[in-house]
């Protein structure tokens, strides 16, 4: 359903249900974010995980020269 339809039906509804309404969008908009921000979430053993790989990597010189990581977020970013 588009945005424009959603304002349309809600127009629609009599004024004393929009208090009802306004909680039930603020509650859709909610399971929306939780939704977008699962995959950004990780166990503490996965981000343990990636640190101490991080770490052995820095320890044993795997990793980019940190002039490449300034220049490729000076690009990605500018």
């Amino acid at each position: 359903m588009s945005y424009e339809t959603v304002i349309e039906q809600v127009k629609s509804l009599p004024e004393s249900s929009l208090e009802d309404v306004s909680r039930y969008i603020e509650f859709l908009l909610y399971q929306q974010e939780q939704a977008d921000m699962a995959p950004l979430i990780e166990s503490d053993e996965v981000f343990e995980e990636k640190m101490e790989r991080g770490y052995a990597d820095a320890i044993e010189g795997r990793g980019k020269p940190l002039e490449d990581v300034f220049s490729d977020l000076s690009n990605r970013f500018a």
